[in-house]
């Protein structure tokens, strides 16, 4: 999630301050947005909310990416346990 601010903050401080968005940062935040962005575009990062429920996304979207992940790894340990097997 530090990452997530991170790249989100130097996206505008940055590069919206002289009009322009780096590609890089743009492509990074649309990969940090997954799944939850897939409900609306502007979600987590852009939604014209109260900034608690900007945080609140943003930790539903982080929750949701750590499940994720932990359900890959899962998978991969159960598959290199059969292959040893």
């Amino acid at each position: 999630m530090t990452v997530q601010f991170v790249v989100g903050l130097i996206d505008i401080l940055l590069f919206q301050e002289h009009n322009q968005s780096s590609s890089i940062t743009s492509l990074i935040i649309s990969i940090f947005s997954l799944p939850i962005s897939l409900i609306n575009s502007n979600l987590p990062f852009y939604v014209p909310e109260d900034l608690y429920m900007i945080v609140l996304y943003w930790i539903l979207n982080g929750i949701i990416q750590a499940m994720i992940l932990y359900g890959v790894f899962k998978v991969l340990k159960r598959l290199k346990n059969r292959e040893w097997s």
